[in-house]
């Protein structure tokens, strides 16, 4: 039994590195500024991202931030690989959280969480009553965190499963792998 679920979840991974890759290709195309679920985030990409080609652990590109790693990330993609990993940022107002996303088994590593802020005065008399404050608090962080991302992988697998995907979606997605780190990217930058 564990072997089929285990050869299941490697069939599935496609999934996970395609959004993460079609995430990376949205910040990168429309700024990272996202209305989800009517609130207003940005999402920026780190400085890590590790690209693989297929589940061949061999045929894996780490990328770490020393400059602009779109050409190299371009060039990886092109070549056919998916992002298999990537450092995201969350920022919602003031508050920011930043986490590793496994795309392909589309879990969440490393979340940094945003300071708990002061205590209420009253809660520093009871420890217990403060480390529950605490602990709901950071519960909570968790959760608008993961709750972004899942909000984003929904919308991912609405386009991904509708007509437009072929149409649409995954047109836009190939011209910005085609044009990532080229001509067209270094003008916009310089």
């Amino acid at each position: 039994m564990t072997e089929s679920y285990l050869s299941v979840v490697e069939s599935k991974r496609f999934l996970g590195r395609e959004f993460l890759t079609w995430l990376v290709g949205r910040l990168e195309e429309e700024g990272g500024r996202m209305e989800i679920a009517g609130d207003i985030v940005e999402l920026a990409l780190g400085d890590r991202v590790v690209l693989e080609e297929g589940g061949d652990p061999g045929a894996r590109l780490s990328l770490v931030d020393e400059g602009d790693i779109r050409p190299e990330l371009g060039a990886g993609l092109r070549r056919g690989k998916l992002l298999d990993r990537a450092r995201l940022s969350i920022t919602r107002g003031e508050r920011r959280w930043e986490l590793t996303l496994d795309g392909g088994l589309l879990t969440y590593d490393a979340l940094r969480c945003p300071k708990l802020g002061d205590r209420d005065p009253g809660l520093r008399e009871d420890r217990r009553a403060a480390f529950e404050n605490d602990l709901f608090l950071r519960l909570a962080d968790i959760e608008d965190a993961v709750g972004v991302l899942d909000r984003l992988f929904a919308a991912f697998c609405r386009l991904r499963a509708s007509e437009s995907w072929d149409r649409r979606g995954l047109p836009e997605l190939r011209s910005w792998i085609e044009h990532l780190g080229g001509p067209r990217a270094r003008t916009a930058s310089a």
